[in-house]
């Protein structure tokens, strides 16, 4: 359940001292002057809630955007979903027994696919209740870490592992093995959800700022492509770089998640405070910095998932946040802002 749980080993956001030597990768330094060179945007706080007195928010994991503009939250530590109305009012709170520490995994039409790292068991969920015959994935070692993913169609898993080879799988609607595709050199590069981008599999990294990329129907042996994130800035940086000099003993999260819409990836970047999210092009680009209002910072503040949805007036977007205070917040970037 633990290893369901901690989505990433390491370094968590802000726990690491900041080096006194401030040197960085060159690719990290040219990054560091485009995003210092790209607009920033505000990002406006439409609404905010912690659930209520009965039934309250306590490790809010993963959040999707569900019809109508509502969304649906995993909650790890009730071990149930949350369904909450598109101005924030819940809807309801679905508890079952079979719930293991739930991850939100995707959608189809009105059903939302959970996948409870507890147990390695995949169910539907629709009108608030379990629908179906749930799916069985065994992970190769108890202490792996799996992360589901679930389209339309097809089932993805992406195992990660310290003893065991890292790789990507794409699954029957069964849970049987079809493709995989492996994820050579050390298991930390590769922590990190699944996500699609259009015709394109995208399996995130926490530590460092690249996105591996696979056809949705990659065949068995396929080798990903690796899409670096130029303009990618962070406090972390410099610990980044000493990590890799051998100097300190844990990378250091750089971002906990992603959302892909349109031709855009949006990427949480972790900030000791305040919601910050990246916007970049096809090719991996920073074409903007969507950065929430604040007044000072936090460095307990821990953000856990994005997900993101088109509007008519622009974007809105929808985190999830462990600490100081669980709860979910949803903010937009209206087309007004994009213009400026």
């Amino acid at each position: 359940m633990l290893l369901g749980l901690l989505l990433f080993t390491g370094c968590l956001p802000y726990s690491c001292q900041r080096q006194a030597d401030e040197a960085l990768y060159p690719s990290d330094s040219l990054s560091r002057r485009i995003a210092q060179n790209t607009p920033a945007d505000t990002l406006d706080s439409l609404w905010a809630t912690t659930g209520t007195e009965a039934h309250p928010l306590t490790h809010p994991r993963t959040v999707r955007f569900a019809d109508g503009g509502e969304l649906a939250v995993s909650d790890v530590e009730r071990n149930s979903l949350f369904r909450f109305a598109a101005n924030g009012k819940l809807r309801r709170e679905l508890s079952n027994e079979g719930f293991r520490t739930p991850y939100l995994v995707g959608t189809r039409g009105d059903t939302l696919v959970v996948f409870n790292a507890g147990n390695n068991r995949i169910d539907r969920v629709a009108q608030g209740r379990r629908v179906g015959a749930s799916v069985t994935y065994e992970r190769p070692a108890p202490e792996t870490l799996v992360y589901m993913l679930a389209t339309d169609t097809t089932l993805y898993a992406k195992v990660v592992g310290r003893e065991t080879d890292s790789f990507v799988a794409r699954l029957s609607e069964k849970g049987r093995v079809e493709a995989r595709a492996p994820l050579p050199g050390p298991h930390w590069r590769y922590a990190g959800f699944l996500r699609v981008w259009a015709d394109t599999l995208v399996s995130l990294s926490g530590f460092r700022p690249v996105v591996n990329l696979l056809p949705r129907n990659f065949r068995d042996g396929a080798t990903p492509d690796s899409l670096a994130l130029v303009g990618f800035d962070s406090p972390m940086l410099e610990r980044r770089y000493a990590f890799g000099q051998g100097d300190a003993t844990e990378a250091p999260l750089l971002t906990p998640a992603a959302a892909p819409v349109g031709d855009t990836l949006f990427v949480l970047n972790l900030r000791p405070g305040w919601v910050q999210i990246d916007a970049y092009d096809r090719s991996g680009r920073l074409q903007r910095r969507l950065v929430e209002r604040h007044d000072a910072g936090n460095p307990d503040f821990y953000p856990l998932d994005l997900d993101a949805r088109r509007t008519d007036e622009g974007y809105v977007f929808a985190v999830t946040i462990r600490s100081p205070t669980p709860r979910l917040e949803v903010f937009r970037w209206t087309q007004a802002s994009m213009a400026g």
